[in-house]
């Protein structure tokens, strides 16, 4: 996709750049400001603002050209990701958008940083923050991470290729970009993997219930099934005989003036003993539901501790030593710790961890509606045993004044066997309650399954997926003789391992000769091998369309550590043809811009700025004369920046 900066304007002064299609340059000295300019053409295609403190707060406006369509772009330097961009259409559909930098926000479809990966028509993926971690949670890749390919900075252009290895999570992300571009990662692949990802959270979740199920099982009396069957048989016998029994006494004293009250007794007896026994029950069972509620309000605050210090937290920047009190100075990068120099590690997803909040929140709900129906239905049984035993004691007074004198051995015998068959009862609903928790584990154990049997199905679909294609072994061939052919038109340095370069299709880091980037050594071969590196990537990218790298190269530092003499000189003139015959081949498509202490050692590239010590790339407000000083005769004006 072509890509064009045509002007960039620091607003409020009056420095405004102008680049011309092909090959610019942008020179001069080390505190003219050249790496803010490239800091501030980044910031203008979508990537977090990282700039110098004398542009801190300033707003740039830039006109940039996409495919056939032209933009105006205004943003403030400031690094709130919910700062507003405004983005209009030249000409054309005269579209208008005003949106978040890189946060999305209430009311808002996409953020610049989307914007930026729409109009260029880059993929929409997410891939995972771990590679290797099936589990691990999904990020996206923004234009910052396409940009890699497209910008090689000064403070990287002599140590590292696309910022690695230096910085992990950057390393990961520049793989799956040229997976993206050269049709490695297959999009099908990419939904084998999500579905993959779900099935082993799934599994993992399912395990730990199944696991924790049965260890609470081991601490209770239904911990065998087989012991709980052969009991319930032995349970549901007995209650049989204990109704056998009770009906053929009724039998028996079915001629008695004392019967009736007798069976109502007896019916009130086991009533009360019933009720007795399920209040018992249900007793325990709030009990364990209120230390079940604890442990789970316990865990949910865990969690919003955790949440907290993510949400909250995760930016807090130390401006003062808390061991000394002594100002922390400017130090380390965006991706470092301010106070230690460290690479902060990387936790669980805040995503993760409000998921596990919701389920907990869920489990504490339910346990207080547990909690509230045990309990009620504890008050109605305890009620319902105080009517019983007003009722028993009733009963037995009609029964006193009846029997006159005592109680036949027969009606004792009834209670006895009453009783008994509502502790039966009881205990086989107790019972039943420990079987329907071996059968809940059994459920899972077969859930368990039938998720391993899925994923291992998937893991064989995305290992089919990765098989050789010959569009995708074609385009990574011609990388390899892009590469080469830089290399050789730079005329760099030679060794003697393995004669030819490459890029390696594990790491996707070049090798040049048999040897790896990182042995390299030289930091001047390393500047060689790293604008060859991305030159070789602009020219596959141009000459294949599908290959959706934007069309635009920024090098800054193009000369660092390159000799500017003798034969070091004559690689560096070589190095600006090549960039130079690129650009002009492809000048419709192709735009270069490079910065340099010095003029280009060749002619045809367009000076699109000149800095020095005196003319920075913020100018300095001009200083009202001394009326009490002589003013000096006015000179040549000097040309104008950018012409």
């Amino acid at each position: 996709m072509r890509l064009r900066i045509e002007e960039i304007t620091l607003v409020g002064t009056s420095r405004t750049i102008r680049f011309e299609p092909g090959m610019n340059a942008i020179i001069g000295s080390m505190s003219g400001g050249k790496t803010a300019t490239v800091s501030c053409l980044r910031a203008l295609l979508g990537a977090d603002v990282s700039v110098v403190p004398e542009l801190r707060g300033r707003t740039i406006a830039g006109t940039v050209l996409v495919g056939d369509r032209r933009f105006r772009i205004v943003r403030t330097l400031v690094t709130t990701p919910n700062a507003m961009v405004e983005i209009a259409e030249v000409g054309g559909r005269r579209e208008v958008w005003r949106l978040p930098a890189s946060q999305l926000q209430a009311g808002y479809d996409e953020t610049f940083r989307d914007w930026w990966r729409n109009v260029l028509r880059l993929p929409r993926l997410s891939v995972p923050r771990a590679p290797n971690d099936d589990r691990s949670p999904l990020v996206p890749v923004t234009i910052s991470d396409y940009l890699m390919y497209c910008v090689l900075r000064q403070k990287e252009i002599d140590s590292s290729v696309f910022g690695t290895p230096d910085n992990y999570s950057k390393n990961i992300k520049r793989k799956y970009v040229f997976e993206i571009l050269y049709g490695l990662y297959d999009p099908e692949a990419a939904g084998l993997r999500d579905r993959l990802r779900e099935v082993t959270t799934e599994l993992a979740a399912l395990t730990a219930d199944a696991n924790t199920l049965e260890r609470i099982l081991q601490t209770t009396a239904f911990a065998s099934r087989a012991q709980l069957e052969v009991e319930r048989q032995e349970t549901e016998g007995e209650l049989i005989r204990a109704r056998q029994a009770d009906i053929h006494l009724t039998g028996e004293l079915a001629e008695s003036a004392t019967v009736t009250l007798r069976e109502r007794i007896a019916e009130a007896e086991a009533e009360i003993a019933r009720i007795a026994g399920a209040a018992e029950a249900e007793a325990v069972s709030v009990t364990n539901l209120r230390e079940l509620h604890g442990q789970l309000i316990a865990q949910s605050r865990r969690l919003t501790r955790a949440l907290v210090a993510e949400r909250l937290l995760n930016d807090f920047e130390f401006h003062t030593c808390p061991r000394c009190g002594a100002g922390v100075p400017e130090r380390g990068d965006e991706h470092t710790c301010r106070l230690c120099l460290q690479t902060p590690p990387h936790l669980s997803a805040p995503s993760s961890l409000a998921a596990e909040q919701d389920r907990i929140i869920e489990q504490v709900t339910e346990t207080e509606e547990l909690i509230a129906r045990s309990t009620q239905r504890l008050a109605q049984l305890r009620s319902a045993q105080a009517a019983q035993t007003n009722k028993r004691a009733d009963l037995g007074a009609q029964l006193d004044r009846a029997t006159a004198t005592y109680i036949t051995d027969q009606a004792d015998r009834i209670r006895g066997i009453a009783a008994r068959q509502a502790r039966l009862e009881e205990h086989l609903a107790r019972l039943d309650d420990g079987l329907a928790l071996h059968d809940r584990l059994a459920g899972q154990a077969e859930r368990v399954a039938e998720l391993e049997r899925e994923q291992e199905d998937l893991n064989s679909k995305i290992d089919a997926t990765r098989h050789s294609n010959q569009t995708v072994s074609e385009r990574l061939r011609k990388l390899d003789n892009a590469f080469e052919a830089a290399l050789r038109s730079f005329d760099a340095p030679r060794f003697d391992d393995q004669p030819g370069s490459y890029i390696n299709k594990k790491t996707y880091l070049p090798v040049v000769d048999g040897r790896p980037f990182a042995d390299l050594q030289s930091q001047g071969v390393e500047v060689l091998v790293n604008v060859a590196h991305v030159l070789a990537h602009q020219d596959v990218a141009l000459k294949d369309h599908d290959i959706p790298l934007p069309n635009l190269l920024i090098i800054d530092g193009i000369s660092s550590n390159v000799g500017h003499e003798g034969v070091d000189l004559e690689r560096l003139r070589k190095m600006y043809a090549s960039l130079l015959r690129a650009a002009t081949e492809h000048v419709d498509r192709l735009q270069i811009i490079v910065t340099d202490n010095d003029s280009p050692p060749i002619e045809g590239i367009h000076r699109a700025l000149e800095l020095s010590d005196t003319d920075r790339l913020v100018p300095m407000p001009p200083v009202e004369p001394d009326d009490t000083q002589p003013v000096d005769a006015p000179s040549e004006p000097e040309e104008e920046a950018g012409t």
